[in-house]
């Protein structure tokens, strides 16, 4: 985030020299509200302010700018100021920053770091985007099973001011094989020689470094957790992830789904809406919107081959824009239903069938309450009933209209939720495929239907 609302008043007091304000103001602030106020500056100006601060509250500001602050500012010629700042940062936003920097720098920050850091940022940075082992961090507390509550006490308050959570304690063994969970809270009420083994709850929930991050995500969500621990293929711990990053993932994995069901292509942008070129804006609309646009030249084909039909009956061609309508919010609904579902592991493959009986009771409910008010529209209305032949009775062509729009709405509703129920049995993403899919099918489906329904029950 940047807010330029101090930017101004900020310049003048470094132009001023009026270092003690400057100092006395940002240390009153919380370093994200800092963060927004720097964000604005020139990198220079941003590295004067954070030298004034001592190197703890100066980092944490740091690890709130926006990323591509972070990087301009790592890229310039501030060696001896960066070092203290990415050694004191969090090990997985330092991890981060490091994946976002060019290669050459990558290399000269490496050497600036102890054995230790320069050891974490490789394996970090190591791991696949978007995995547990890519987003986690190495900053947790460990206990081993033969610790007493005494001994445990005393390393924690000896380890606690380097570590990002203490509010719970993982046990191991001495190879770090995950054996249990204990909290702070059970190890300071506990008797001093009480062995932490007979602490620990047992059953830890954990991920995987190689499972997916919306995974952690969701167990973080689903029971409640301050952090989660990662375990290798050998279940031994490896890193945690914290509750403010599970956060992050699920806002992330969010805007990517609607991004998807809506057809933008190529993923969230870590810039704000305002910020991001409108070429970047143009290059992920486009490509749907174009596809889309060529498959409607089917509907263009089918209304054309209509064409006598529609001279010969006009009143049909005002109520074409209803069906179309009806049939995308209603297909839209059952999409959205579906693969939220599907996000939350509320379906699997194997419940296509119950789902699509669902949906079409549902479909048939709606299609009933929409046809219904179609067909008194016609009736009572006198639009467009200028013309109509004196062989057909006006409500006849009502029903004709207000059964081919049911047919469009139960058409629809099991098409949204068979296509993302589809595209999850084969492994695709649901949000990819369904909004144009669902946009495109309903769009030739509906014209289809509403032809086929005004010759087979008016014969024209």
């Amino acid at each position: 985030m940047k807010n330029p609302i101090l930017v101004p008043e900020l310049k003048d007091l470094l132009k001023r020299k009026r270092f003690k304000v400057i100092k006395s103001f940002f240390e009153d602030q919380h370093p994200r509200d800092s963060a927004e106020f720097i964000g604005f500056l020139q990198p220079e100006e941003i590295w004067k302010i954070l030298g004034l601060l001592d190197k703890y509250t100066a980092s944490e500001i740091f690890g709130y700018l926006d990323i591509d602050v972070q990087v301009s500012m790592a890229s310039g010629k501030f060696k001896a100021n960066l070092k203290t700042l990415v050694q004191e940062m969090s090990h997985d936003d330092r991890a981060y920053l490091f994946q976002h920097l060019d290669r050459e720098v990558v290399n000269r920050l490496l050497l600036l770091l102890p054995a230790k850091d320069r050891a974490d940022v490789i394996r970090l940075t190591s791991y696949r985007e978007e995995t547990c082992g890519a987003i986690m961090t190495t900053d947790y507390a460990t206990l081993l099973i033969t610790d007493t509550a005494e001994a445990a006490v005393r390393k924690i308050r000896r380890d606690a001011p380097g570590k990002e959570t203490i509010y719970y304690i993982y046990v191991t063994d001495p190879r770090g094989v995950l054996l249990g969970i204990v909290s702070l809270r059970k190890l300071i009420l506990a008797k001093p020689r009480e062995p932490v083994g007979n602490l620990m709850k047992g059953d830890a929930i954990y991920a995987l470094v190689d499972d997916d991050q919306e995974k952690a995500a969701h167990l973080i969500d689903e029971y409640d957790l301050l952090a989660l621990p990662v375990v290798d293929a050998e279940h031994r711990i490896v890193g945690i992830i914290t509750y403010d990053d599970a956060i992050d993932i699920i806002r992330e994995e969010q805007t990517e789904d609607m991004e998807k069901l809506m057809a933008i292509s190529g993923g969230p942008e870590e810039d704000e809406y305002l910020e991001v070129p409108v070429w970047v804006h143009f290059r992920k609309r486009v490509g749907w919107v174009v596809v889309l646009a060529a498959l409607q030249f089917i509907s263009g084909m089918i209304i054309e081959g209509f064409r006598e039909t529609l001279q010969y009956l006009i009143i049909l061609a005002y109520y074409m824009p209803l069906l179309n309508s009806a049939g995308g919010n209603t297909g839209s609904q059952s999409a959205t239903m579906v693969i939220r579902a599907i996000a939350l592991n509320q379906l699997s493959a194997k419940d296509i069938f119950h789902v699509i009986k669902k949906e079409f009771a549902v479909s048939l409910m709606i299609g009933l309450s929409v046809g219904t008010l179609v067909f008194a529209r016609v009736m009572l209305a006198p639009t467009g009933h200028e013309g109509i032949p004196p062989q057909l009775w006006i409500g006849k062509i009502a029903l004709m209209i207000s059964l081919a729009l049911a047919v469009q709405v139960i058409w629809a509703t099991v098409l949204g939720a068979l296509i993302p129920m589809a595209a999850n049995r084969f492994k695709i993403d649901p949000a990819v495929v369904s909004s144009p899919a669902i946009a495109t099918l309903v769009d030739i489906g509906g014209i289809a239907i509403y032809f086929a329904t005004a010759k087979f029950m008016l014969g024209v």
